[in-house]
């Protein structure tokens, strides 16, 4: 009887020390989270508003599209629907594909600069401004400045 209660006394003071042993590492978790996570925010449409030269790209784009609409409209006149409409997906997917390709440099400049601002600012996230709800370290302006260097 006794090396029974010895056991359960043992057993006992084992979970007791693994319960409150188990804690400490993640409190030591939390508290590692709780660096510092410093988030900013950047109005995405503005910056590409104020992109150099990006009047001259949407321009080029919008001839471009009225341009795939002429043909569109030329080539597809007397076809029937399943071919007009095989003909607009391949204008389409040309379409956005040449799009993709005005717009690439311009996206990758941005993000570089969004990047690089958010580095020298010390901030671990950057978000969308369309999507703060609350927030107070705007560096909209700073990315723009950047992309315009």
């Amino acid at each position: 009887m006794k090396k029974i209660i010895k056991t359960i006394s043992l057993l006992a003071v084992v979970f007791l020390l693994s319960g409150l042993a188990a804690p400490v590492p993640a409190l030591a978790a939390k508290a590692k989270d709780r660096q510092e996570t410093s988030i900013g925010y950047v109005n995405r449409q503005k910056i590409f508003a104020a992109y150099p030269g990006i009047q001259d790209i949407m321009n080029r784009i919008q001839t471009m599209r009225n341009e795939a609409q002429k043909d569109y409209d030329e080539h597809t006149k007397d076809l029937p629907p399943a071919d007009k409409q095989a003909y607009g997906d391949k204008l389409s997917r040309q379409q956005e594909q040449q799009e993709d390709e005005l717009m690439k440099p311009v996206s990758d400049k941005i993000a570089a600069a969004i990047q690089a601002i958010a580095v020298e600012k010390g901030l671990t996230v950057v978000g969308d401004a369309a999507i703060v709800v609350y927030g107070d370290r705007d560096i909209t302006a700073d990315v723009i400045a950047k992309v315009k260097r």
